[in-house]
């Protein structure tokens, strides 16, 4: 089978080295743990200079509802 001449075969779009430089820096973050009644955890993750009465006090369980 003949191949033709193009550089970008077997190449991904967008593909190349990857890292904080091309993605941003990450922001400091908290992560805040919920249980629901029947003990299903989340642990959502919130900017860590979030003012506290931002952060809910409870979560609807994505499990239970």
């Amino acid at each position: 089978m003949a191949s033709g001449g193009s550089a970008i075969r077997g190449s991904r779009v967008g593909a190349g080295p990857m890292g904080e430089q091309d993605r941003g820096f990450h922001a400091e973050r908290l992560q805040v743990f919920y249980w629901c009644a029947k003990g299903h955890e989340q642990s959502p993750h919130f900017l860590a200079s979030i003012e506290p009465e931002e952060i809910p006090e409870t979560l609807d369980c994505p499990n239970c509802g």
